[in-house]
């Protein structure tokens, strides 16, 4: 890509703390700029750069409606993911660069706001006054950032304005958000359902040795060891609704009433509205940029929105010929309602899949009649005294009645100054920060749901964040003939700091009334405070030969005040680049037009200390010291120990060599690449070390083991016609990648390599192991006899009978076989769940390749693009799925459709066991094993995009530049395994019940210059 600017005279280049200016003569002239990107603390020539970067631009960020710009980069740049964990608009999505740069510590990549380390919420930073984001990846990009650019760097860069060019710009789009990603298919019909549920009451009675399973299963139906009576819907009793011949619901069965379909309740089509107006221009020495955002965005589950106000100021003055100023400065408010997402009976999307179709949404009386609301009127809804599913609770009206409500004031600003000393060398300084103030407001209504004992309940969070970054840098910059040096040394320091308060009331005076003064009853308050300060040191020299030969280097010396003992740590990077196409030997290539090889190596190291437990988050600010929770003991203050510290705990650091080409293809740029080999080796991993129970503490946290992520990645774009009237693109990118523990941290119990860690569900770590090899009990199918499911077991035959007796099961295969080597192992199968045999089954959680293609095609004034995820290979356990297919007492849970495909006489081959309402023995059917692991192939349909640019002609006379008018759909589709499981919503493509899945956006968009 080229950026066509007006170049001055000479037209001499040099960087002013993130742009380019162009320096004057006297005459000008129209000349090709190549393309500039800003990589840590300087701007270069895109073709003069050793490292390996991505960069999106503002057309690419816009075509997408978003309201977290992070999302934007779904798709746009190779060894980039982005993970959408919830759908609830506002939220943050996961960003994930070249695989996985931790094992419990952080993942997340630093954010650079205009030059500015950014702590805030990505949320709040309005796409629309965004000029483009600029991802780096490899050593040579990141090591400048030292301690914090482990996991990547995504710099963002908001727009300006420009001299002699004023510009209003209004934007507009309106349309609705509706779950158009499918979900799971489900037991719908309640005579579907009430028929299953008999027939594992009579296969209960079966296998329990009855002698009249039929009477077995009438007595129990409606009862306390089946559904509660209230809920029989029918106008019958057992015996007559139930056909045993069939084991349905009898022909001619009349219903007293017909249950809601809770999906209808619980989701909606919603609306969507954002608007941004913008100002930006300049005159002589000053520019300016000024921009205004409203955006409202309601989710698709009910009392779910995020509704945000933005504005942006971006001024550039040259006071003096030697002195440019800049300044810069963000605020967002932002209201936001989260209603019925808790992971637990408050959640609506585990009520919608999983409640079993006969229970009605609505109280109902003893005839079928709906019961009437003394408190809100209309029709009371059930709460399920007596449910089997979620008893005492009703998602739906709790996020009705109640309110999750986050209000937050966000402001980011920093101040640039640029000093030359001499033409060559320059000071600049910068200093920014960002502050929020976050108020959650929770209202627990008094008459229904988990407070209506308490008489409702109030509870109420305040956090705080400062954070402030001051720069000081000395630049030098020069070219003498062939040779060009760009140079700089730095200091900065960062300092950040957190506060939390919470409080909660019970007891309402006013029932409705939201604040304390209304609440009689006070539960104990809680405050803390969390803060960290970084000092660094730090230079980087860049040097090119001509635009063909060039090398680069960087040095970073941090230290932070996370870490007791050994707080400092240096970084460094040496990158080398050949721009072979400006080789004499190269001039006539009819194949390259352009071909750049590029290699580097470097040290980035991650400072942030991540504590499984929500309640241990001071683990990442002050792992060194001991904690000691205040209490009280006769009412004097006391404190009890919770753990001890970790004083040598340090730095994860990695090691990365990057090595890659750049190119096009013949003379026209048919074809534009860049391939990317990278391996980087990651040590000093935070582990948990299991202690003796002799030393009174169950965990050490250390520095040890060695990971490895190495792979390729890839980018291509094929402008298969490109004609006056016509043109047709097309891209392609991915990314293959291989982790792998080579070491693993020493075990204090034996002072030998831990065997295995199996701290995440599912997963074993081991030498030789990527993070996520499943480490699980593996499925052996169904008894086509009994129905009865089966696992595999290895054994040691230690009675020599040559088959399996309890007692001689393995429990873990790889810790096994660490302590028992050369022993003989046997494999057999066991219905019997906890014989089963835990070990590696073969799979991974890693794809064999993932990425994302689009078409970009235009004809005259329309334009059309498409942008599609993939993923190929790999595996995720879809724990939804498991949930769904069950086997405990009937009325507890909805079943999967493909339970249809259960046994149920002997002789039946199937891979779905019998149906026996949680009998002993049976309840183990739907347990973690290798049953659940589900292909993660997916293909995503992300965005749409129809517009249409109107001809000047049109509006000639009304003082328009342009009109634009557009058509944008995201998140549109998507292609999985299993109708429902949607591997793209967590890291290891996993499934989560109570995941508020992506939504789907449809708007019609209006973009208008004057």
């Amino acid at each position: 890509m080229n950026l066509k600017s007006k170049v001055l005279g000479a037209g001499v280049l040099f960087f002013l703390g993130g742009g380019i200016a162009l320096a004057q003569t006297d005459s000008t002239r129209v000349a090709e700029v190549d393309e500039v990107v800003i990589v840590g603390y300087t701007a270069v020539k895109k073709e003069d750069y050793t490292g390996s970067v991505s960069k999106v631009g503002s057309e690419n960020i816009s075509k997408k409606n978003v309201s977290n710009v992070a999302q934007a980069l779904t798709g746009e740049a190779a060894g980039v993911r982005v993970i959408t964990t919830s759908g609830q608009p506002g939220s943050e999505p996961q960003i994930r660069i070249r695989g996985f740069g931790s094992v419990s510590g952080n993942r997340e990549p630093l954010y650079v706001l205009d030059g500015i380390p950014f702590n805030g919420n990505v949320s709040a930073i309005n796409p629309d006054d965004i000029e483009n984001m600029t991802v780096l990846k490899d050593a040579t990009a990141t090591a400048i950032y030292g301690s914090r650019g482990a996991n990547g760097v995504v710099l963002i860069q908001t727009k300006k304005g420009r001299s002699g060019r004023d510009v209003v710009t209004i934007d507009t789009r309106i349309g609705f958000n509706a779950p158009l990603i499918p979900r799971y298919d489900v037991i719908r019909s309640p005579e579907q359902y009430i028929g299953l549920s008999w027939e594992a009451l009579y296969n209960q009675g079966k296998f329990n040795g009855s002698a009249d399973p039929v009477a077995y299963a009438n007595a129990r139906l409606f009862s306390t060891q089946g559904i509660r009576p209230q809920y029989n819907m029918w106008n019958a009793n057992a015996a007559q609704l139930i056909d045993p011949a069939t084991k349905m619901v009898r022909d001619g069965v009349t219903r007293k009433y017909s249950p809601e379909d809770w999906r209808d309740y619980g989701f909606q089509t919603s609306m969507r509205s954002e608007t941004n107006f913008s100002i930006s221009g300049g005159e002589g020495k000053t520019t300016y940029y000024t921009g205004i955002g409203y955006l409202k965005d309601e989710g698709y589950t009910i009392n779910s929105k995020y509704e945000r106000y933005s504005g942006r100021l971006n001024l550039t003055h040259q006071a003096k010929s030697w002195l440019k100023g800049e300044f810069n400065m963000g605020y967002a408010y932002s209201d936001t309602d989260r209603n019925g997402q808790t992971e637990d009976s408050g959640s609506i999307f585990w009520f919608v899949d999983n409640i079993p179709s006969i229970y009605p949404l609505f109280l109902r009386n003893a005839q079928g009649g709906f019961v009437n609301d003394p408190y809100y009127g209309g029709y009371q809804y059930d709460y399920g005294t007596g449910r089997g599913f979620g008893a005492l609770t009703n998602s739906i009206a709790d996020a009705t009645y109640d309110l999750d409500n986050r209000k937050k004031h966000e402001v980011n600003a920093n101040f640039f100054l640029k000093a030359d000393i001499t033409k060559k060398l320059s000071f600049e300084t910068r200093i920014g920060g960002q502050y929020y103030n976050n108020s959650r407001n929770d209202y627990s209504n008094p008459y229904y749901g988990s407070s209506a004992s308490q008489f409702g309940s109030l509870y109420k969070v305040r956090t705080e964040l400062f954070s402030h970054n001051f720069l000081q840098l000395l630049r030098y910059m020069n070219r003498f003939g062939n040779h060009g040096v760009q140079a700089f040394v730095a200091h900065e320091s960062t300092d950040w700091k957190y506060n939390y308060l919470s409080a909660s009331k019970y007891g309402l005076v006013i029932p409705d009334g939201g604040e304390f003064n209304n609440a009689i009853n006070q539960n104990p308050a809680y405050s803390y405070l969390y803060n960290y300060a970084l000092e660094s040191y730090f230079g980087q020299a860049m040097y090119d030969y001509n635009g063909k030969y060039l090398v680069s280097a960087s040095v970073r010396r941090d230290g932070t005040s996370r870490f007791l003992n050994d707080k400092w740590d240096t970084f460094y990077s040496v990158g080398l680049g050949w721009v072979v196409n400006k080789e004499n030997f190269m001039q006539n290539s009819s194949v390259f037009n352009k071909l750049k090889l590029k290699a580097s190596y470097g040290t980035v190291g991650d400072q942030s200390i991540v504590s499984r437990s929500a309640t241990d988050q001071n683990m990442g600010y002050y792992p060194g010291y001991n904690v000691y929770n205040p209490g009280n003991f006769m009412l004097l203050p006391a404190a009890a120990f919770d753990r001890i510290g970790y004083p040598d705990l340090t730095w994860e650091k990695s090691k990365t060599f990057d090595a890659g080409m750049e190119f096009t293809l013949f003379k026209n740029r048919i074809i534009e690449g860049a391939v990317d080999y990278y391996h980087k080796t990651t040590d000093n991993l935070i582990f948990d070390n299991r202690l003796a129970p002799s030393t009174g503490n169950a965990i050490m946290k250390v520095n040890d083991g060695l990971l490895v992520n190495q792979g390729i990645e890839f980018t291509l774009t094929g402008h298969v016609i490109n004609k006056e009237d016509f043109y047709l693109d097309l891209s392609l990118n991915g990314e293959w990648l291989n982790n792998k523990l080579t070491r693993m941290p020493i075990d204090a119990t034996t002072g030998l390599p831990k065997v295995i860690d199996l701290a995440e569900s599912g997963f074993g770590r081991s030498e030789g192991h990527s993070l996520y090899d499943f480490y699980m009990r593996e499925w052996a199918g169904v008894n086509p006899q009994t129905g009865a499911a089966m696992w595999n077991v290895s054994y040691t035959d230690n009675n020599g009978n040559g088959k399996f007796d309890g007692g001689e099961q393995i429990a873990s295969l790889t810790e096994f076989l660490a302590q028992n080597p050369g022993a003989t192992i046997l494999e057999a199968t066991t219905e019997v769940y906890t014989q089963a045999t835990q070990k590696y089954v073969g799979k991974s959680a890693i794809p064999d390749l993932r990425g994302a293609f689009s078409v970009n095609a235009g004809y005259k004034a329309l334009s059309l693009s498409a942008q599609f995820l993939y993923g190929i290979g790999g595996y995720s356990y879809d724990f939804a799925y498991a949930g769904l297919m069950h086997n405990s007492v009937v009325g507890n849970n909805n079943w999967h459709t493909d339970i249809l495909n259960r046994w149920q006489n002997p002789g039946d081959i199937t891979n779905v066991p019998r149906l026996t309402s949680n009998r002993t023995g049976d309840t183990n059917y739907n347990s973690m094993s290798t049953r659940f692991l589900t292909k993660s192939d997916y293909l995503v349909l992300n965005n749409v995009r129809l517009a249409y640019t109107m001809p000047n002609k049109y509006f000639a006379g009304l003082g328009l530049n342009g009109l634009t008018v557009s058509l944008t759909g995201d998140n549109l589709w998507i292609q999985t395994k299993r109708k429902g499981f949607n591997p793209t919503t967590s890291e290891t493509g996993n499934s989560n019940t109570y995941r508020y899945s992506p939504l789907s956006t449809i708007t019609f968009g209006v973009k208008t210059n004057f």
